[in-house]
C-alpha cells in the first residue's frame, strides 16, 4: 500500500514537472515568435527606408542631371550672344567708319552729279530732235534739283541716273509719237516713227513722209516707195501687230 503512494507520488510529480518543463518551453516559444514579429517587421521598416533613401537618391540624380543640363545650355546660349555681339560690333565699326566718309562722298558727289548733267544736256542738245519737249522738261527737272540743297545727294544721283537709263532705252526701240509741226506757218499734225537713234520718219496726215538720219540732220522728202515698210514699221510700233521683218528707209553706205 506504501508503494503504490510512493509510486503515485512520483507519478504525480514526474507530471508536473512535465506540465512545467511544457509550460516553459511554450512561453520560450511564444517569446521567439515575438522576437521573430517585432524582427520581420523591423526588417519591413528598414526595408522601406532603404527604398525611400533610393527614391530619393534617383531625385536627386535627376535633378543634378538637369541641373547639368541647364548649364550647358546656358554656356551654349552665352557663347552664342557673344560671337552675335562681336558681329554687332564690327558692323558699327564699319558703319561708324561710312559714317565719317559720309561728309567727303558729299563733297565728291556734287562736282561728279553737275558732270553727269551738262554730259546729258549737250548729249540730248546734240541727238535727233524727237519728243524734245519731254526731254527738254527731264533737263530742267534735274537742274531744279541740283540747285535745291533741301534735296539729298542720293535722290539728286538716283533722278540723273533714270534720266540716263530714259536715254538709253531711247536707243533700242521702235517708237512713234504724234506731234504737231509748223511748215511755212501752217501747223500739221504728224506721227513720227523712231528708228532708235538711227532716223526719224515724219507721216503726215495726206500720206507724204519725210526723213531725217543721224548723218543727215535735216528733213528731206521720202520715197513712196517706202510707203508699205513704213506703214509696217508703224503698225509694229504702235503694237497694232506683232513684230515682223521690214526694210527701213535709211541710206545705204555711201559710194566712191
Amino acid at each position: 500500500m506504501s508503494q503504490l503512494k510512493s509510486r503515485l507520488r512520483t507519478a504525480l510529480a514526474v507530471g508536473l514537472g512535465s506540465m512545467l518543463v511544457a509550460g516553459a518551453a511554450h512561453a520560450q516559444l511564444d517569446q521567439a515568435l515575438q522576437v521573430a514579429r517585432q524582427s520581420t517587421q523591423e526588417g519591413a521598416r528598414a526595408q522601406q527606408q532603404i527604398n525611400d533613401v533610393a527614391d530619393r537618391a534617383g531625385d536627386l540624380e535627376r535633378e543634378y542631371l538637369a541641373l547639368r543640363q541647364q548649364i550647358e545650355d546656358q554656356r551654349v546660349y552665352v557663347e552664342q550672344q557673344e560671337v552675335f555681339l562681336r558681329s554687332q560690333a564690327n558692323e558699327l565699326e564699319a558703319l561708324q567708319f561710312q559714317l565719317e566718309r559720309v561728309g567727303s562722298i558729299e563733297r565728291d558727289l556734287t562736282p561728279m552729279l553737275l558732270e553727269m548733267y551738262v554730259a546729258i544736256e549737250e548729249f540730248v542738245t546734240n541727238d535727233l530732235p524727237f519728243q524734245s519737249d519731254v526731254r527738254r522738261a527731264r533737263l530742267d527737272n534735274i537742274e531744279q534739283l541740283l540747285g535745291d540743297a533741301s534735296v539729298p545727294p542720293a535722290e539728286k544721283y538716283r533722278v540723273i541716273l533714270n534720266a540716263y537709263e530714259i536715254e538709253a532705252a531711247y536707243g533700242r526701240s521702235l517708237r512713234t509719237y504724234g506731234e504737231e509741226v509748223v511748215i511755212d506757218g501752217v501747223p500739221n499734225e504728224v506721227n513720227v516713227l523712231q528708228f532708235g537713234r538711227v532716223a526719224l520718219v515724219r507721216i503726215f496726215q495726206n500720206g507724204s513722209m519725210e526723213i531725217m538720219t543721224q548723218s543727215n540732220p535735216e528733213w528731206r522728202s521720202l520715197s513712196g516707195s517706202h510707203a508699205n515698210n513704213v506703214q509696217r514699221a508703224l503698225r509694229i510700233a504702235q503694237e497694232v501687230t506683232t513684230p515682223d521683218v521690214f526694210v527701213a528707209p535709211l541710206p545705204g553706205p555711201a559710194t566712191r
